[in-house]
């Protein structure tokens, strides 16, 4: 496994991408050369073309989920996901090879078998690695230590919901707290007799819930379980690493209150909000005309302004007044009062609909960035009664307003909407892991993440 941003990548996945990689290279020089000129300044050129179209090729399969490991498990998936990230390819391709090739039957020559042979490589190249991940490579055993809720949550993850090479071993109880009556995994032993365990079950890792006493776990034993070569882990560490959230239920007050990572130093902090306003200002001005298109169509289709401000919650807990185009009936909330968007919400117009499926309504919180109100990356502002209401039932709620918001964030490429106060602790959860792990390298993995959910449509309502 390698650590992306905190987070646990399989290299499986890595394996793959390097895979495709060198299969799109090594066919696209194949395509191309015989269709440019043997010149010095031309093969420069090929070389170009070839790593030009390799990128638009692994984009492809990127945006058609062919390295996501639920698709790998289903053939059908496999097959229909192949499909789709070779006609994206093609599509995006198409006009590269009309310009370098001048007689369509020559196209067809080498477009057609080489469309066939990229489909039989890529169903080959994922259910191989499927049947590996599954039959031969088993991936470290890990014994987990503790009863409490962080163990609960790390063994179901470690139960096969997240596709890393973690095999759970079973677990170890401390005696501190009793189990849940719904826990469903194998119990081996207690934690007074940890290391006989080990010799027994021969983890390569030992992962000790944070919640477990100091001495609960012998120092001595640890140090000796090291010696041999079995790494020692905390839960609420791996659990991030694998899901990419902190867990409410285990966060400990002092240790946020003794950490860093929710205080960014002063350069972070200009450098992160830099960026945010260079960017905004570059996505003012080339997206200006489809802005005023917008603009155009909210103003046709219905009565009321064309911009509408709402009243959020940002750094610090201070209000400000984020703006979108407006997507729903002028003054929808009128009777209701505020309430959360649901699917085919009633009260949105049919170009907010619209709008909404590709994040176009968001488009003027440009203008919050280059205020300084918002940053590009961040947690989501929420609306104060909201707010109120959450930091009530939710513990720590009032975490992500330590960094300012953003118009797109972890949370919303990682969770569901956010209408119900369990959807909104789940977002939070992964809002709490971009605060410990913010960078700019992190912002454009999100970035990325993000253009993908516009161009796709998810998540939207």
């Amino acid at each position: 496994m390698i650590r992306v941003f905190n987070l646990y990548v399989p290299s499986s996945k890595l394996f793959m991408v390097i895979g495709d990689a060198l299969l799109l290279a090594t066919g696209f020089f194949l395509l191309f050369r015989p269709l440019t000129p043997t010149d010095t300044m031309e093969d420069v050129q090929l070389y170009v073309l070839v790593l030009l179209a390799s990128i638009v090729g692994i984009w492809s399969f990127y945006f058609s989920d062919l390295y996501e490991h639920s698709t790998m498990c289903s053939r059908q998936s496999v097959l229909v996901a192949s499909l789709r990230g070779l006609g994206i390819s093609a599509l995006l391709l198409s006009p590269l090879v009309w310009l370098l090739t001048g007689d369509h039957r020559m196209r067809d020559h080498f477009m057609e078998p080489a469309l066939a042979f990229g489909l039989i490589l890529l169903y080959a190249q994922r259910r191989i690695s499927d049947w590996w991940h599954r039959r031969v490579s088993g991936g470290e055993r890990v014994l987990l230590v503790g009863s409490g809720t962080t163990v609960q949550l790390l063994a179901e993850q470690l139960a096969g919901k997240c596709g890393l090479p973690l095999k759970l071993a079973g677990v170890v109880l401390d005696h501190s707290r009793p189990l849940p009556k719904d826990f469903r995994f194998a119990v081996v032993g207690t934690v007074d007799r940890l290391r006989e365990l080990a010799h027994s079950f021969r983890p390569d890792r030992i992962v000790i819930s944070s919640e477990i006493g100091v001495s609960t776990v012998s120092a001595d034993d640890l140090l000796a379980l090291r010696r041999i070569g079995i790494r020692v882990q905390d839960a609420g560490e791996l659990y991030e690493s694998v899901t990419g959230r902190v867990p409410v239920e285990s966060v400990r007050s002092n240790g946020l209150a003794f950490g860093a990572a929710l205080i960014p130093t002063a350069i972070k902090r200009s450098i992160h909000r830099a960026a945010s306003f260079l960017a905004a200002l570059v996505l003012t001005i080339l997206l200006a005309p489809i802005g005023l298109l917008v603009a155009i169509a909210v103003k046709l289709e219905s009565e009321g302004p064309v911009f509408y401000t709402q009243e959020r919650v940002g750094l610090g807990g201070r209000t400000f007044r984020v703006i979108k185009f407006r997507s729903m009936r002028k003054d929808a909330e009128s009777a209701s009062g505020p309430v959360w968007a649901t699917n085919k919400d009633t009260r949105v117009t049919r170009v907010g609909a619209i709008l909404r499926k590709v994040r176009l309504d968001e488009l003027p919180q440009v203008i919050n960035v280059l205020r300084g109100e918002m940053c590009l990356v961040g947690p989501r502002p929420e609306r104060p009664h909201f707010v109120r209401m959450l930091e009530e039932q939710i513990t720590y709620y009032d975490l992500r307003h330590c960094i300012p918001p953003g118009i797109t964030g972890w949370a919303q490429v990682c969770a569901n909407y956010g209408s119900n106060v369990e959807e909104s602790r789940t977002k939070l959860e992964y809002d709490l892991f971009y605060v410990k792990n913010a960078s700019l390298l992190f912002d454009l993995l999100i970035l990325f993440k993000t253009i993908k959910i516009v161009l796709c449509g998810r998540g939207a309502r």
